[in-house]
């Protein structure tokens, strides 16, 4: 996908206004062969500071195993379509860009499993507006360059 594709789909998706407030979430993690692993719900809250142009996101993803991963997001707005986020368990700096509906997304993290043990994989993730309460997120994970599972989730707006 090219953000270009999107440019000039409606609604247009502003990651402050959709994140802000409480979320909830759905997904399912496919592996590389096209093999189920895993799904989870994820728990959401955010909260955007205009003056700062800062977005607060707390993201708790409770996995079907049992173990659960939370993530602290600091997510500046650098210009009317690019962002830049920090994570604790983030390598650097996540770099986003927004273009019409979606919004590409683009890190590398340490993600916990259920034994304790992290791996670092590289994120390509697609955020797709539906409606203003309605988000869907394609993502592919890679190790080394190589695509090895990819998410595919749901978000809501709580009201």
């Amino acid at each position: 996908m090219k953000l270009d594709d999107f440019a000039q789909r409606q609604p247009t998706f502003l990651l402050e206004d959709f994140f802000t407030g409480p979320i909830r979430g759905w997904g399912v993690t496919i592996g590389r062969l096209g093999g189920f692993q895993n799904r989870f719900t994820i728990d959401a809250r955010g909260l955007f500071d205009a003056e700062a142009n800062v977005l607060t996101l707390k993201e708790d993803y409770f996995f079907d195993d049992g173990h659960s991963d939370s993530l602290s997001w600091t997510i500046h707005k650098r210009s009317e379509t690019r962002y830049e986020g920090r994570e604790a368990l983030i390598d650097g700096a996540a770099d986003g860009e927004q273009a019409g509906s979606a919004f590409r997304w683009t890190y590398a993290r340490d993600v916990p499993a259920a034994d304790g043990s992290k791996t670092r994989f590289g994120f390509e993730d697609w955020f797709i507006l539906h409606d203003e309460n309605h988000l869907s997120v394609h993502a592919s994970l890679t190790k080394l360059g190589i695509e090895v599972a990819t998410i595919e989730a749901f978000y809501e707006r709580l009201k």
